[in-house]
Order: C-alpha cells, then structure tokens, then sequence
C-alpha cells in the first residue's frame, strides 16, 4: 500500500525505512503540519499513518482537520502513550485506528491491513478470485489448495489486484505503492511480475484472472465456470498418470519362446 507518514516525533526515518522493507511505499509530509494539505489533494495513498506524543494537541485536531477536508483515506494513530480519553478524543475525530507504546512491525502492518481491507469491503483476510485464494494473513497463495511459490512483489502485486476486484489500475498506481513517489525501477518491471505470475498460476490449474488493458494496466477478472473447468482439465492433462502398481503387481509374467 501507499502510505503518507507524519511524523511529530524526533525519528523521521526509522518508522518510514520499516514500512518501506515491509514492501510498502511510504512519504513522509514535511512539515508535519502539512498532512492534512498533503492528503487532500493526493489520491495517491492507500493510508495515513499519523505518529506524535501529543494525541490532543496534534492527533486529534489533525485528524479533525483531514476528514473537514472530505479525506476518506483509512487513518492510524501511533503514539508511545496514550490514555483512554485521548483514544476516545482521536476515534470521535474520524481515526479508524489507534495504536499507543513500542508496536512490533508485523502488528502495526497487520493492523493496517485489516482497517483498509475492510474499508475495501473485505471482511476476511482470506482474498479469492476463481480457483486462486490468497491469504494476507499468512502471505500464503493457493490454486485449489495447490501452494503457490511466488515471490513478495508478486505476492503485492496479487494481493493489490484482489483488495480491487473489476477495477482497472494503471502501472503508476502500482509502482507508487510499491516503491512511493521516489524514483524507482523502470515501469516495465511490473510487466516481468505479471508475466510470471500469470505462469505460476496457470501452471497450478487457475484459470486467467489477470487482464491486460494495452496501453492503461491491468485489471482482475471473475473466471466463468466454463474457464475453470478448462484450466482444471488442462492441468490434469499435463500431469503424469500414475502407474498402476497393484496391476503390475498381479500380472502374470510372459513366457519365454524357445526357437
């Protein structure tokens, strides 16, 4: 996902650089007090990340001012302490989620993962498109229970599709969530992801799912049944028959002809 970062605390980079290892592209709004700016005239982020020691005095009056602005992007609060009224302060302002003291990095993803796949319309971490099931949970991707050896950018590249089933998402959306509004790789290293994506699905069984609109991006499509029925068959049709042991087993031995 692509996440605007304000930071009030001293450490600008540190929450940032561990959000970028986790895949994710990450800005930090500077100055601090220009988020609410930043976000409203951005459609570029999947996600506010909001991180101060002063939830009344800079969370909560952000958070206030971000939604005046008709933002509707998913927000968290982070802050090394935070009491109940201050939780109550930033929840009634529009934050979606709160966090307080030293947060694991796993926790802090999971979390985000879970208010945006619900603002989504998901309601299980557990993603299915045709015969193919992803699971964001465990980063886990399966074709009629068959795992599925991808690697994490194409794991990201999946998983943006299946949050947006039927909608078309053009190859900046893509690399701005992974990589930010930095310079990153060329954009054809998004062609390369989907190329073999779409072979290691195909080789477990999974009808196509992953359309091309030429000259936009891409889109994710519902198979029919009619597809995979045909994706099943030409799996089974690949794969070696096994031998009969318990025949060979029991068949009589040839006699040998004396000439």
């Amino acid at each position: 996902m692509h996440i605007l970062l304000a930071n009030g605390l001293s450490d600008t980079t540190g929450l940032a650089d561990l959000l970028r290892h986790g895949g994710h592209g990450c800005d930090i709004a500077e100055p601090f007090t220009d988020a609410p700016l930043i976000a409203q005239h951005s459609s570029a982020y999947d996600f506010i990340l909001i991180q101060t020691g002063s939830v009344m005095r800079q969370a909560a009056a952000m958070v206030r001012d971000i939604r005046r602005r008709g933002v509707t992007t998913p927000i968290l609060v982070l802050s090394p302490r935070i009491a109940a009224e201050e939780e109550q302060a930033v929840l009634e302002s529009g934050a979606d989620q709160v966090l307080a003291g030293p947060v694991l990095g796993s926790l802090l993803q999971a979390r985000m993962q879970a208010v945006l796949r619900r603002s989504l319309g998901h309601a299980s971490p557990e993603l299915r498109c045709g015969n193919v099931l992803l699971d964001q949970s465990r980063r886990t991707v399966t074709v009629d229970d068959r795992p599925v050896r991808i690697t994490c950018r194409e794991f990201d590249v999946l998983e943006m599709l299946m949050l947006r089933p039927g909608v078309m998402l053009t190859k900046e959306y893509f690399m701005v969530r992974a990589y930010g509004l930095e310079e990153g790789p060329d954009q054809r290293i998004l062609d390369v992801f989907i190329c073999k994506l779409r072979r290691k699905l195909a080789a477990a069984g999974s009808a196509e799912i992953v359309r091309t609109i030429w000259g936009r991006g891409y889109v994710l499509e519902e198979p029919n049944e009619l597809e995979l029925a045909a994706a099943r068959a030409h799996l089974a049709a690949a794969q070696p028959r096994p031998r009969r042991a318990h025949l060979l087993k029991n068949r009589e031995p040839e006699l040998a002809i004396a000439v």
